[in-house]
């Protein structure tokens, strides 16, 4: 559908798929790199507490990935 609606992101958070939607050529980013960006332009103040309630919440994300969104966050 992605590649029907000629899309210039697509919103993926399986490693798998996201692996796919990159070899057939779109451009891909998880929910936590939409997060990041939300903080990078400001619309938010901090991702931590996000972050946490979304693990609170069924959200699965390794210890990696937090770490690497936080530190490009600045808050870790």
């Amino acid at each position: 559908m992605a590649i029907e609606q000629d899309a210039d992101l697509v919103v993926i958070d399986d490693l798998n798929a996201k692996k796919h939607a990159q070899y057939l050529g779109l451009s891909v980013t998880g929910t936590l790199g939409i997060i990041l960006k939300c903080k990078q332009r400001g619309y938010i103040e901090s991702i931590k507490p996000i972050i946490e309630q979304m693990l609170q919440n069924g959200f699965w994300v390794s210890d990696y990935v937090k770490k690497i969104i936080l530190e490009q966050a600045g808050e870790e």
